[in-house]
């Protein structure tokens, strides 16, 4: 199978990759951040679903805002986008999977997509603005 010309320019798709990958970043560090605001609620949604709610909390902000921290800076990018597409993926299954919440389903479906993304991150490489530069 023959593959097509890319109609962007390499330095313009690293670019992109690049703000793609810091907006990404961005998003997990509000998630990990935002946790403070209401972390009673948080951790006994958490002990509905998973043993040692305290523990996992705080792992969570570790996870969710360090890693966050780390795909901004575009440092290990591809190791934490594959961790990032796995924990999404976990995340939608335990939390976000309750068929007769809307609500819950936006945010199962949400995180699905993003650890598309997160799998297209690994793939490609962290693009521009990165502290590393490892490109594909």
């Amino acid at each position: 199978m023959a593959v097509a010309a890319s109609a962007i320019s390499t330095d313009r798709a690293q670019t992109i990759i690049g703000i793609g990958r810091i907006v990404m970043g961005l998003c997990f560090i509000y998630y990990g951040v935002s946790k403070f605001f209401f972390i009673p609620g948080t951790i006994a949604f958490i002990g509905t679903k998973l043993p040692l709610p305290t523990a996992v909390f705080w792992l969570s902000i570790l996870i969710e805002a360090g890693g966050g921290l780390l795909m901004v800076l575009g440092i290990k990018t591809r190791w934490i986008a594959a961790w990032y597409a796995f924990y999404c993926c976990f995340t939608a299954i335990v939390f976000h999977f309750v068929p007769t919440n809307r609500g819950l389903l936006d945010h199962f479906a949400e995180n699905i997509a993003l650890a598309g993304g997160f799998l297209i991150l690994m793939a490609v490489g962290p693009g521009a603005f990165a502290i590393e530069k490892d490109r594909a």
